[in-house]
C-alpha cells in the first residue's frame, strides 16, 4: 500500500490549520504575547517536516525522470518482493 503524497499533504496542511487555532485560542488565554512552549515547539516540528516531505517530493521527482525505466524495474521488484511476502502468510 502506497502513501498518496496528495493525501499526507492535505493531512499535514489540516493539522498545521487545527495547531494554528490551538495556539489563537492558547494565545488569547495565558496573553496575546506568550504561547505555551510545548505549542511553539510543535508548531516548529510540524513546519521542519512540511519542508521536508516537500524537499524529498523533489528529490523523489528528479530521480524518477533522471532514470525512468530504472525506477519501474525496481517499483516492479518491490511489488513482487512484497506480493511473494503477503502471499506466503
Amino acid at each position: 500500500m502506497a502513501i498518496d503524497p496528495t493525501i499526507l499533504r492535505n493531512e499535514l496542511d489540516a493539522l498545521t490549520h487545527e495547531l494554528s487555532q490551538l495556539l489563537r485560542t492558547a494565545g488569547a488565554r495565558h496573553g496575546a504575547s506568550t504561547a505555551p512552549p510545548i505549542a511553539v515547539t510543535v508548531a516548529a516540528a510540524i513546519k521542519a517536516l512540511g519542508t521536508g516531505l516537500n524537499d524529498a517530493d523533489f528529490e523523489v521527482e528528479r530521480l524518477i525522470r533522471a532514470r525512468p525505466l530504472m525506477a519501474t524495474a525496481s517499483a516492479f521488484a518491490l511489488g513482487m518482493a512484497v506480493g511473494l511476502l503477503l502471499r506466503r502468510t
